[in-house]
């Protein structure tokens, strides 16, 4: 083929190229010969409203607002169809006509509107919050089949972070409301179940939810104080009924878990190939033939040995969910009950880890004429767990991480090295997994009472005056086993008995005491239609004590395990128990809330609260 011919051959190209150009110049000029529109989106008061979304009906066409409510599309021709969509307000459609600047004035939707929202100590519409207030339904968090509320809120609600520590069965599920508040202190947010705050959502059925509202920005969290600067989420829990009839309902799902993506690891050449060279880095060459024998071929004699997969071998079986629900709920508008039992069990993806929840709740709620309320509300949590992966994090080395064995053990068997698991001097620091995940094992078990109890009294028109008592009672006992490898035994007991299995026991029995009494009034009476005005004041009493009692074990004869659980004062050489008591922690609060709204288009809202805590 010739020079000349394959510049002719070009040519020929760039010939069809630049037609082609041409003609999706032309066909682009003709669709941009339509229609030209432009114009301002307004809401009811007049307000521009930037981020509408603009379709062009039956086509890809679109557009949104700018800053300022304008916006500019072309169009077809005069018989478009323009659709014009934004959360909270209803969707308009309109005919362009010979119409090119135009003016679409949104209305809001009534409904979302007048929904009514949980708030700090209280209850309001949607249309009248001066804060930053995100709610989710019990239904739509029934729709993912969890373990934990907390896991259900994952990618659901806008500025909420919701991640997992870890993949064992109880991972600590860290929230954070719109970042977190501190690098050195605790940034979770503030949790209230049903008036009453407790430690997390973990003893909590996802089934017994009505609804969760998280508070997020100072002018809806300012009535708690300090304790809700890093946000506050109120869980309201299901009710009973009131058509006089029986409803009982029965859920149950079952799921399957597997490892999604495994690290990339070396394989069995790769991995000869590098231990050679980092003996040649090392000088040490004659350690590295003495396992591997004579360098021949660059590795070839582990061309066809199969490498062990760690990471299967660990994580690799099929863990299984199961969930049942059972529910009883009735009553009349005098008196209404619910009772709720769920049962969640789960065997993880990591050999030898479980977790087994159960949840008992029961709520009654009595209206026995139009100006008293009572209701009454217990739930009992009882959570069970085996494994060691659980609290990975937590360690005080990261040399006993089960992950850091897996990844780094070696694929094959080695002489003088991968059985010889307790020499760091050969073993560089890594243990076979197997021994590994039997040498962190640990069993925990969690159990939760909480009790509310709350009377209401409206004696004239407006005025309602409620008191509420509360306790909540929470036990925790963790057996933490550590084997020979790891690296409490090498280096926390004492040196005679440095080097032998260990158990530590932890006991913890938390206790907190609420009362809260508030009073509320509606003046809008006296102000007219136009008017919202409306006052809460009120105090809040809180007691909270806890103690932990810390025993520790140590000197276990070397065929010790973690099944051995019988005798064990009589099998330790040496025993200490560290009883530690918290003084009690109270916390005195007066507090206020004031709303003025003016014709449902000028909202004012002020809080004030005032904290005495033991602490100081």
């Amino acid at each position: 083929m010739s020079i000349k011919y394959l510049f002719n051959k070009g040519a020929s190209y760039c010939f069809a190229i630049t037609f082609l150009i041409v003609l999706f110049a032309a066909t682009d000029a003709r669709a941009q010969g339509g229609t030209t529109v432009s114009g301002t989106v307004l809401d009811d008061t007049g307000m521009s409203v930037p981020g509408v979304n603009i379709f062009e009906v039956g086509t890809q066409n679109s557009t949104v607002t700018d800053i300022d409510g304008n916006f500019t599309i072309n169009v077809a021709g005069p018989n478009s169809e323009l659709s014009f969509t934004y959360i909270g307000f209803q969707t308009i459609n309109r005919k362009v006509g010979n119409d090119t600047n135009i003016s679409i004035v949104l209305k809001p939707e009534a409904s979302e509107l007048n929904e009514v929202v949980v708030i700090g100590y209280g209850t309001t519409r949607k249309q009248d919050l001066t804060g930053s207030v995100v709610t989710i339904s019990g239904e739509k968090l029934a729709q993912q089949a969890r373990p934990s509320v907390a896991e259900t809120l994952t990618g659901r609600l806008p500025g909420v972070q919701v991640t997992s520590a870890e993949g064992s069965p109880d991972a600590d599920i860290r929230i954070r409301v719109r970042g977190g508040g501190s690098l050195t202190q605790d940034s979770s947010p503030l949790v209230i179940v049903d008036g009453f705050p407790v430690n997390s959502l973990s003893d909590i059925s996802p089934n017994d939810i009505q609804d969760i509202s998280i508070l997020k920005d100072a002018s809806s969290t300012a009535i708690y104080g300090s304790r809700g600067a890093n946000g506050v989420i109120i869980v309201t829990t299901k009710s009973g009924t009131k058509d006089n009839k029986l409803a009982v309902s029965f859920n149950s799902f079952i799921g399957y878990k597997k490892i999604a993506k495994k690290f990339d690891v070396l394989g069995v050449r790769d991995y000869v190939n590098w231990q050679y060279e980092y003996a040649v880095l090392e000088d040490d060459v004659p350690l590295y033939e003495s396992v591997f024998g004579p360098w021949d071929n660059n590795g070839a004699a582990y061309e066809n040995v199969e490498a062990t997969d760690w990471q299967d071998e660990i994580y690799g079986r099929t863990g299984v969910a199961r969930s049942y629900d059972l529910g009883l709920r009735g009553g009349t508008d005098k008196l209404n009950y619910s009772f709720t039992f769920t049962r969640y069990n789960e065997d993880a993806i990591m050999i030898g880890s479980d977790y087994k929840r159960d949840n008992f709740s029961f709520n009654l709620k009595s209206k026995p004429n139009d100006k008293i309320a009572v209701n009454l509300t217990m739930r009992y949590a009882d959570t069970k767990i085996n494994g060691g992966g659980a609290n990975e994090v937590k360690e005080i080395s990261s040399q006993d991480s089960r992950l850091k064995q897996i990844i780094g053990y070696s694929p094959i068997d080695l002489p003088g090295i991968t059985n010889n698991d307790t020499d760091e001097n050969i073993s560089s620091n890594y243990i076979n997994p197997f021994t590994s995940i039997a040498d962190n094992n640990r069993q925990q078990n969690r159990r939760n009472f909480n009790m509310l109890s709350g009377i209401s009294w409206k004696p004239v028109k407006n005025l309602e005056l409620k008191s509420d008592f509360g306790v909540d009672y929470y036990y925790y006992k963790d057996a933490r086993f550590y084997g020979k490898t790891t690296y409490y035994v090498r280096n926390v007991p004492p040196a005679e008995l440095q080097g032998l299995p260990s158990l530590v026991l932890n006991d913890r029995d938390d206790k907190r005491f609420r009362n809260a009494n508030t009073a509320s009034y509606n003046f809008g009476d006296l102000f007219g239609e136009d008017h919202d005005f409306n006052v809460l004041a009120g105090e809040e009493w809180i007691n909270y004590q806890s103690g932990t009692v810390t025993t520790s074990l140590q000197g276990f004869p070397d065929s010790f395990t973690f099944s051995n659980v019988q005798n064990l004062n009589a099998l330790a050489e040496q025993q200490n128990v560290n009883n530690f008591i918290n003084p009690d922690d109270k916390l005195l609060s007066f507090f206020g809330r004031m709303h003025y709204g003016y014709k449902d288009r000028y909202l004012l809202d002020a809080t004030y609260r005032a904290d005495g805590s033991s602490k100081f």
